[in-house]
């Protein structure tokens, strides 16, 4: 009796098939022992057929051919039962704890999803092909909602954009207000937040998708993926890792945190070390209302920051990558509250990077509206909202382009290389925008003796007039950049003992200080250096 090759490999491949849909369901539902029991049962039935098949060698030819038939066709069939099965085991579970449709649970299985895509060239939410990372950049949206239970369910509490740096191996987190003005056209706005739950009820299930592209769009960039998650399934997850550690920065408390129905209750949390479980840390990175300046969302996306580095921290520790219990629970918790663009797969070939990058090369950033901020809070049909102060959104989509570059690096890059005098006059109707400029470039390093305003009030454009002749040119071009100017070939003159320059509109601007380098005339093309509604202190 002679095994034939053909067929053993055959054998072979039907159990390897099965092993591999065995780790499907696996990874996919996480069942119990029986189930995978019963797919190893189907493999040990096929093994056991393969050492019985044997060819007669006293047989004929007709027999041999109709034996070696019956036999592939016996294991085909035995390897379609067994992969449906175990397909069927996994669907089964899945739809019994969502309370969905086995058909329903079918089709979304890792492997099943993925064959459909590229079988029906499917671009629905979950397929990688819908949004390819760059050479060098990878990003990813983060999306926060209240979810099932709480006012609001779609509003995105949370929204941070992490880009991924790959040739230096750095991670950027920069943090964007939900009360960020989105432009909707026709000069009407909307905040950021409210773009995920209008896309939900359009489209049910593609929100997080369409606010990826929609911001993506506004801030300039591509938004390789998106992940939204909701407050029940945030605390579960830090729960099943076992809970986190994180810094607290300072003590704070906040008498006003909901408490659901309209009701309110205190919470405190002291600086220093803390380990923290799930309710704990949605508390942490829930709560605006806190004392010792914690009451505002630029404090809590600091805070939302701090608790993403220190759940990347324990996802990624031995402990719970060795333990799969805690793997099975954390994409267990995260099927039922996530809502993503990233298959399975996906998350298995980012585990190793995201492990890898060390925390020296995580910065953070959020954007406020802080004097030295980016944003300016304006009140639109009783809204409160934040725009930022250049309105062509030039600044913000630089930071988004290159969050690698921390605020403070690019404030070095904009001091002067040299000692520069400068003279401002205010060509504007703002009051007070001449001494909140001057304060501004003080602060990077320039001399600002003599402040004022223009002869004419009506500049659109920042004009720089350059008084060296020729001897600050990299000055001149570092101030065109930081006030969004112009730069004037007008030459001073001395008329009646006082030097004077003329501007375009062929009025004379004074220059009153001595030694004054460079004459800058406030446009408003620079307003976005400062708060435009700043109202300058009244003197008695």
């Amino acid at each position: 009796m002679v095994r034939t090759g053909a067929l053993g490999c055959l054998l072979h491949a039907t159990c390897y098939m099965l092993h591999v849909t065995c780790y499907m369901l696996h990874a996919t539902c996480f069942v119990n022992q029986s189930v995978i029991d019963a797919s190893s049962l189907i493999c040990y039935a096929v093994l056991s057929m393969n050492k019985d098949i044997s060819v007669d060698l006293l047989a004929t030819s007709s027999d041999k051919t109709a034996g070696r038939k019956t036999a592939i066709i016996a294991v085909f069939f035995a390897l379609m039962v067994g992969v449906f099965a175990t397909i069927g085991a996994a669907a089964s579970y899945r739809a019994a704890t969502r309370g969905t449709s086995v058909f329903a649970e079918v089709v979304q299985l890792p492997g099943i999803a993925e064959l459909s895509n590229l079988a029906w060239g499917g671009s629905e939410i979950g397929s990688p092909a819908q949004a390819k990372s760059s050479a060098d950049r990878l990003n990813i949206l983060f999306l926060g909602v209240g979810g099932t239970g709480h006012d609001g369910p779609q509003l995105t509490d949370t929204i941070i954009l992490a880009g991924y740096d790959k040739k230096n191996d750095k991670v950027a987190m920069l943090s964007i207000p939900r009360d960020l003005a989105f432009p909707l056209g026709n000069g009407r706005f909307e905040k950021i937040n409210s773009v995920n739950a209008w896309a939900e009820k359009d489209n049910p299930g593609q929100g997080a998708r369409q606010t990826a592209d929609s911001l993506g769009e506004l801030l300039g960039i591509r938004i390789d993926h998106v992940i939204k998650i909701d407050f029940n399934g945030f605390a579960k997850f830090i729960d099943a890792l076992g809970g986190i550690n994180v810094e607290v920065a300072r003590s704070f408390t906040d008498t006003s945190y909901p408490d659901g129905d309209n009701k309110w209750r205190t919470i405190s949390f002291q600086k220093g070390p803390a380990t923290m479980d799930g309710n704990t840390a949605l508390e942490f990175v829930r709560s605006r209302h806190g004392n010792n300046g914690e009451g505002s969302d630029f404090a809590r996306s600091r805070r939302q920051q701090l608790v993403i580095q220190a759940i990347r921290e324990k996802l990624f520790s031995m402990g719970t990558l060795s333990n799969p219990k805690k793997i099975g629970d954390l994409i267990n918790i995260l099927s039922g509250h996530i809502q993503t663009d990233l298959s399975s797969w996906d998350l298995i070939a980012m585990a190793p990077t995201a492990a890898q990058v060390n925390a020296e090369n995580i910065s953070m950033r959020v954007l406020t509206d802080a004097p030295d901020g980016e944003l300016v809070p304006a009140n639109v049909n009783g809204a409160y909202m934040l725009f930022p102060k250049k309105p062509d959104w030039s600044e913000i989509r630089s930071i988004a382009g290159n969050p690698f570059i921390s605020k403070e690096e690019q404030q070095e890059q904009l001091k002067p290389q040299t000692t520069v005098t400068l003279e401002i006059k205010n060509g504007t109707t703002y009051e007070g925008y001449a001494y909140q400029v001057s304060q501004k470039l003080k602060t990077q390093g320039y001399i600002v003796p003599s402040i004022g305003n223009a002869t004419h009030r009506g500049y659109e454009r920042t004009v720089i007039y350059d008084l060296t002749n020729g001897q600050k040119t990299e000055e001149l071009v570092r101030l065109k950049k930081i006030l969004d100017a112009d730069i004037s070939s007008s030459k001073p003159m001395v008329v009646d003992g006082k030097k004077i320059i003329y501007n375009q509109y062929m009025t004379a601007e004074n220059i009153t200080a001595s030694g004054t380098e460079i004459l800058i005339v406030l446009g408003e093309s620079s307003l976005g250096l400062i708060n435009p509604y700043y109202e300058p202190p009244q003197t008695q």
